[in-house]
């Protein structure tokens, strides 16, 4: 694989990176590269395939933390599906080692994915499942939520962005459902980037990679029968022809023990995903594994990769409100 080393012009300010560059919305024609700096003075990222001279692009979009971190979006494109890229964000001379990924599936074609939810307050747990999440060659990670014990700079940095979380997201892309815990606020905003969806919010969103629809919703906003969200999924789902349908979650339609079940995902779940022959939901929220099928489709309730684990029970049980 070429490693990039081109040089970056010449130019008044360069943005310092605080952060191991990370991905973020790759598809198969584009891929997001997301670098945190401490100014908004344009970031550069080259990139190449095997055998190509290397390109550049630039910042596309810019959100500031709550520690007035600037989080760059930077657009890699066009890229061809089903091929792997190596990249690299350039600051003078360059940055940091070269990381390598590949663009999403064409139709007809093998991939894995892979799941994680509720990695909040064990970092150590957390850091323990990104190391096998790695080994197994996902071509993305699909995630459940509350990735940090609150919605503060810091806890996103203390049991998030590990090494061993960073190490694996600089090389697979990771499509989050908002938790509860992160909530959909600025640091959330920031350091996230959805693909481009008929949606148009970051907040939820859908995508596609080989044969497989995603729907990934968020349960923190509003997603009752005369919200705007319910009417993209509902519009969403009926316009997939794909094979396999999934939509990922934090709160569980269903749920036996922990948190009740959130009465919100029910109605979408008998209104829209039954109809549409949703093949698996999958929400995290409850610490514990469990897997409910209702009506042709399979509810998998996996909360496990940090926060504290719990028993699930064969009745809604209310859990502690700090759970």
């Amino acid at each position: 694989m070429l490693v990039v080393c081109a040089a970056l012009a010449t130019a008044p300010a360069q943005s310092k990176i605080l952060m191991q560059p990370y991905l973020q919305a790759v598809t198969s024609d584009y891929a997001f590269v997301l670098v945190e700096c401490d100014s908004k003075a344009p970031v550069i990222v080259g990139y190449s395939r095997e055998g190509e001279a290397p390109v550049t692009a630039s910042t596309e979009g810019l959100e500031m933390t709550t520690e007035k971190t600037y989080v760059h979006s930077v657009r890699l494109k066009p890229l061809a599906a089903e091929t792997a890229y190596s990249y690299r964000a350039m600051q003078g001379g360059g940055t940091g080692d070269a990381r390598t990924f590949r663009t999403a599936a064409k139709p007809g074609s093998h991939f894995r994915f892979g799941w994680m939810a509720d990695c909040r307050s064990h970092p150590d747990i957390h850091a323990a499942i990104a190391v096998r999440l790695k080994d197994a060659h996902p071509d993305f990670l699909l995630y459940g939520g509350d990735l940090c014990r609150n919605e503060e700079y810091k806890s996103f940095k203390d049991e998030f962005f590990i090494s061993e979380e960073l190490d694996l997201v600089s090389r697979t892309p990771f499509f989050n459902a908002v938790g509860n815990h992160e909530a959909w606020e600025r640091n959330t905003m920031a350091f996230t980037e959805a693909p481009d969806s008929a949606s148009k919010t970051q907040s939820y969103y859908s995508f596609d990679c080989g044969d497989l629809h995603v729907l990934v919703l968020n349960t923190e906003d509003d997603h009752g029968r005369k919200s705007a969200q319910f009417e993209f999924a509902r519009d969403d789902l009926k316009k997939s022809k794909a094979r396999w349908k999934i939509v990922t979650c934090h709160k569980p339609a269903y749920c036996g023990g922990g948190h009740r079940n959130d009465e919100g995902m029910t109605v979408i779940s008998k209104k829209l995903f039954e109809p549409e022959k949703v093949d698996i939901v999958l929400s995290g929220h409850n610490h514990f594994y469990q897997h409910n099928l209702v009506n042709g489709v399979h509810h998998l309730v996996i909360g496990s990769s940090g926060a504290p684990l719990v028993n699930p029970k064969d009745r809604n049980d209310r859990a502690k409100p700090d759970d």
